[in-house]
């Protein structure tokens, strides 16, 4: 039997000139750590771990302010020179665990980049302000209180400015057509989302690394300018553990692994970093597992915990005419209709976006097997989908997760899925089956293994089978691509692991400049919350460094 996979959207056959490319030329100071030959021992001002949102944004506010900086970053890196489109050379190269991370029980994958610029170089590009009723939240119950809408906007404005964040002025593909047509024409509302694009060219590849360099991610705005600056960057290179004086209220060092060309095994080689300040910007798994397996100061038991998901489930249609989910801007809409409900007492909210749809993202999702999979293949430029996640860490039966450490010391989620979190998202596929009905499939299948092999045809027979789907781990598909939490935020020590600028409680010269400090989800896409935070913790880390004349001899 033959499949016609329709062709992608070619590349430009000019393609815009490769920062990278011209910074190694120009001398800029990369190091890819599978190369050394031999032990090292550096000394820095700031070590910054993880090149993503957080350290990209901390790496080129500290080189501005004249300090030597060094960059960790356990991928490899990859810049538009390597961007192919082809999702069996980006997945291994980009993701964590090759695209297979999973929570312990296998519940719930999860999207995390593992490169140099991290989620940002792999993202979508959606970027949404931290909501009102979240600060809010965060000041009532962890005593937050700088942290408002107003004290907040200018920093919001600034890495909006700096990464070409706005409204999405083009045309919403037919994907994200879906989602808004389905919902005006059952009277919800709905909006516009804004990417931190400049020039794009509606390629629909951005989970693969942008080829042309449109979107703005660390990759090609605030990296280039600190190395440009002077920075240090290192790859293939593992963060294993920090070394604390006695006392454990400082960090002396930090011991890194060299890893093998593959970037998964270490090469037996050994870098040690010193320096007066540490910023840990390695996400909310990573980060968390580096402080465990370095038995960080935890004195009230928050350390990994409280680490969230923004569960996502995905409900998804055959349409009479092409959709072409894999070309255009992948998320230009979205709706918070169903998202405010009451978050403390009440059911669980849920937004509602899209996603782009890849022949191996949509070949490994479809709850399909046989001929029923391969009829999906045969009509996948006419299959669109509309995604929901619900938001967690607000109600007492949603607190999250917990980082664990397997036996060779790697991170790994525990996030046990209760029931409150399995009705959110029934609620959440009876909404997103009328939106995808209205908005003119065929046929619709959800994510649950228990639906019918060919999809449904009829509204009223697929939101019967969700009212008596069984929703347990396994049976229900769900995905992250959201990781939030494990060294939450609080003015109370006893209810956090770092205070309201970043810093540890318990440790003087280290910071937390990445998602793992939000003290809850947030119910939208994380990435500019932690531009925004990072930036305003970045201008006080830098100050306190000044004030207290902490330059360190260089190497």
């Amino acid at each position: 039997m033959t499949i016609n996979i329709p062709q992608i959207v070619p590349v430009p056959t000019k393609k815009p000139t490769d920062p990278w490319v011209v910074g190694k030329k120009a001398g800029w100071k990369i190091t890819d750590a599978s190369t050394l030959t031999s032990d090292q021992t550096l000394t820095f001002d700031v070590v910054i771990i993880g090149t993503g949102a957080g350290g990209g944004i901390t790496a080129e506010m500290l080189t501005a302010a004249g300090l030597k900086v060094a960059l960790i970053e356990e991928g490899p890196l990859k810049s538009s020179t390597d961007f192919n489109m082809k999702e069996s050379e980006a997945y291994p190269a980009m993701y964590q665990e090759s695209l297979g991370r999973k929570t312990l029980d296998g519940g719930m994958g999860i999207l995390q980049g593992r490169t140099v610029g991290g989620g940002t170089t792999i993202n979508w590009a959606t970027s949404i302000r931290t909501p009102a009723e979240v600060l809010e939240h965060w000041q009532r119950r962890f005593g937050l209180t700088d942290l408002t809408v107003a004290r907040m906007d200018p920093w919001f404005r600034a890495v909006e400015a700096r990464l070409g964040i706005q409204p999405w002025k083009g045309v919403p593909n037919a994907n994200n057509q879906i989602l808004s047509n389905g919902l005006s024409r059952l009277g919800y509302s709905w909006g516009i989302l804004s990417p931190n694009v400049r020039g794009c060219a509606d390629l629909g590849y951005c989970g693969l690394g942008c080829p042309i360099n449109a979107k703005q991610s660390m990759l090609v705005t605030t990296l280039p300018t600190a190395l440009a600056r002077g920075a240090s960057l290192y790859t293939r290179l593992r963060a294993q553990n920090y070394v604390f004086n006695s006392t454990k209220d400082k960090v002396e060092s930090l011991v890194c692994d060299a890893l093998d060309t593959a970037g998964l095994r270490p090469s037996g080689r050994k870098v040690i970093f010193k320096a007066k300040h540490f910023v840990q910007a390695a996400s909310a798994i990573n980060g968390p597992g580096l402080l465990l397996r370095s038995s960080a100061p935890d004195p009230f038991g928050t350390l990994g915990k409280r680490t969230f998901l923004h569960p996502s489930a995905t409900v998804s249609g055959i349409f009479p005419n092409q959709v072409k989910a894999f070309q255009g801007l992948p998320q230009s809409v979205y709706s918070d209709h169903f998202l405010n409900q009451n978050p403390i007492t009440g059911p669980l909210g849920f937004k509602l976006e899209v996603a782009p749809l890849h022949p191996v993202l949509v070949a490994s999702s479809v709850s399909a097997i046989g001929e029923g999979h391969a009829d999906v293949m045969r009509n996948y430029a006419n299959y669109g989908t509309v995604i929901s996640f619900v938001r967690d860490g607000f109600h007492p039966d949603a607190p999250g997760g917990s980082i664990q450490l397997r036996s060779d010391g790697s991170p790994i989620l525990d996030y046990p899925l209760t029931p409150t979190i399995f009705e959110g998202l029934r609620r959440a596929l009876k909404v997103q089956t009328d939106v995808v009905f209205a908005a003119g499939a065929t046929r619709v299948f959800t994510g649950h293994q228990q639906s019918k092999p060919g999809g449904y045809t009829s509204r009223e027979e697929l939101q019967a089978a969700i009212d008596g789907f069984p929703l347990t781990s396994g049976l229900l598909r769900m995905q992250s691509a959201h990781q939030m939490g494990g060294c939450g935020m609080s003015v109370d020590p006893a209810m956090g692991v770092v205070n309201g600028d970043g810093r540890h409680h318990q440790v003087k010269n280290l910071s937390v400049h990445d998602s793992s400090l939000f003290p809850t989800s947030l119910g939208a896409n994380p990435q500019e919350t932690i531009f925004a935070l990072s930036a305003r913790m970045t201008t006080k880390l830098a100050l306190d460094i000044f004030k207290k004349n902490c330059a360190l001899t260089t190497v």
